[in-house]
């Protein structure tokens, strides 16, 4: 898990070329990122596509900065590669390349709009883009801050709940097989796992654990080694049985049903308490209702549920905002 940290974050747009305000990219438009062929990335800011940045380049064009952000394994620094801001991980604690490498390896992957854009690496150096907001466990934060509270509303806190779900979407579809969110034992803990763009979306950032399921090949996963006794995580999650000690080994396999118990709790945290969010849920209801249902199989699926939240996204959010004040 990155922990982001904030220093100067609400003022770098001011001075950055880097970064593209707010008010440019306008919430709530589409905006995605448009992808380049394997093998070659495209910062935000840039017109073409480049080959991914190896040693020589990392070592020869990047300079680091400041640090803004730490694990319990890495280091993030602000960088500048050739005049553009840049995101430079270092891991400190070797005992954890293999976690590191394979976050490497699987964002290289899993290039996609709902995937942090790979810029390059070397060894233990890692270069990304950069979002000078940061993760999405200090959202509450940024939205208060002066600087954006104007977007502190319905529609950008619907719309950053429905990135959310845009990205566990393509996990549980992706190019290399269903795979499952697994550090996610809290909502902080979910959520520090993404970065927030320039208009208010959710990236995934962190891809060192998303084992695959696999249903044809009867293969299952259990996220952790040791026990949790969340009231976030699914039921399968939990140690079923209550009177004896606890053993990985028996510990059942579950599968992505997992990630769909706790859209809704996510979705609750980045909705928020504004004026429309009571509306909101009560459209979303049934359907996050579902989601928590004791048996795993008869959850909805991301299809369905990204079915209702456009369903919703469709709505006339002025609507809303006027039937929460009547009501």
């Amino acid at each position: 898990m990155l922990r982001q940290e904030r220093q100067g974050k609400v003022q770098e747009s001011r001075s950055n070329p880097d970064v593209v305000t707010v008010a440019e990219l306008g919430v709530g438009q589409p905006g995605q990122r448009r992808l380049c062929p394997p093998g070659s990335f495209r910062l935000s800011t840039m017109e073409t596509c480049m080959p991914w940045l190896g040693c020589k380049e990392i070592t020869n064009e990047v300079t680091t900065q400041r640090r803004i952000g730490r694990g319990g394994h890495k280091k993030v620094y602000k960088a500048i590669w050739r005049n553009r801001t840049v995101a430079y991980s270092n891991l400190t604690k070797p005992a954890y390349l293999k976690f590191f490498s394979r976050n490497i390896e699987m964002l290289k992957t899993l290039q996609h709009p709902s995937v942090l854009q790979y810029v390059g690496s070397c060894n233990t150096t890692l270069l990304t883009e950069f979002y000078q907001l940061g993760s999405a466990d200090f959202i509450e934060n940024i939205l208060k801050s002066n600087a954006y509270s104007k977007f502190n509303n319905v529609r950008t806190r619907f719309n950053m709940a429905l990135s959310y779900l845009e990205c566990i979407h393509f996990l549980h579809n992706s190019p290399v097989g269903t795979r499952v969110m697994c550090d996610s034992n809290n909502v902080h803990k979910t959520l520090s796992q993404f970065l927030i763009t320039q208009d208010f979306k959710l990236v995934l950032g962190d891809l060192d654990w998303i084992p695959e399921v696999n249903h044809e090949a009867h293969h299952f996963i259990k996220c952790r080694r040791g026990r949790t006794w969340s009231d976030f995580v699914a039921p399968e999650e939990l140690w079923p049985f209550e009177n004896e000690t606890y053993d990985y080994s028996r510990m059942p396999p579950y599968d992505e049903k997992s990630d769909i118990w706790k859209i809704p709790g996510v979705f609750d945290h980045l909705l928020g308490n504004v004026n429309g969010s009571d509306v909101v849920r009560l459209h979303l209801f049934k359907v996050h209702h579902q989601c928590q249902n004791r048996d795993p199989s008869q959850r909805p699926t991301t299809n369905v549920l990204l079915e209702e939240y456009n369903r919703v996204k469709n709505m006339p959010f002025s609507e809303l905002i006027t039937n929460s004040i009547v009501n």
